[in-house]
């Protein structure tokens, strides 16, 4: 595996723990706002539309990283519900209430499919971490590798 797949699927697994972070952090906010009496739904909106980084840069990722099909399509699905999220069905609740209600049901979905992605991708790359030691173990190990001193 190349430098520039390993630090990919760094980034990778990095930026899915932050889109998972930012997700909660839009939970709490809407609560805030709702529950807590406070005039927060600027900051639910604000960080909402700036979480669209995260799945364009997790789909670029995934790719530049080489991750394992699976995770590609799931990646894909990621960012399709975050788009319908944040950017088609939320703008319907004055035409088409019953659709705008699935805001909430959309964000509960797109936090399963990342929470899914970050732990995935969390075990790759420690997979990867032992695997290396596993090879420069056997390889200081190896009789050849006495040979060669």
């Amino acid at each position: 595996m190349t430098s520039r797949e390993r630090l990919s699927r760094y980034a990778y697994a990095v930026t899915a723990w932050l889109f998972v972070a930012g997700i909660l952090t839009q939970v709490y906010l809407i609560g805030l706002t709702y529950l807590g009496g406070r005039p927060t739904l600027q900051s639910h909106v604000g960080l909402g539309h700036g979480l669209a980084v995260a799945p364009l840069l997790m789909v670029v990722l995934a790719y530049t990283g080489r991750l394992p099909h699976p995770m590609k399509p799931c990646t894909w699905f990621a960012l399709i519900v975050y788009v319908l999220l944040a950017d088609v069905v939320i703008f319907l609740r004055g035409s088409a209430p019953i659709i705008a209600a699935l805001h909430p049901v959309l964000a509960v979905l797109l936090f399963g499919a990342v929470g899914f992605l970050a732990l995935r991708a969390r075990q790759i790359v420690r997979g990867e971490n032992r695997s290396d030691a596993v090879v420069q173990a056997l390889a200081s190990a190896s009789p050849s590798h006495d040979l060669q001193r």
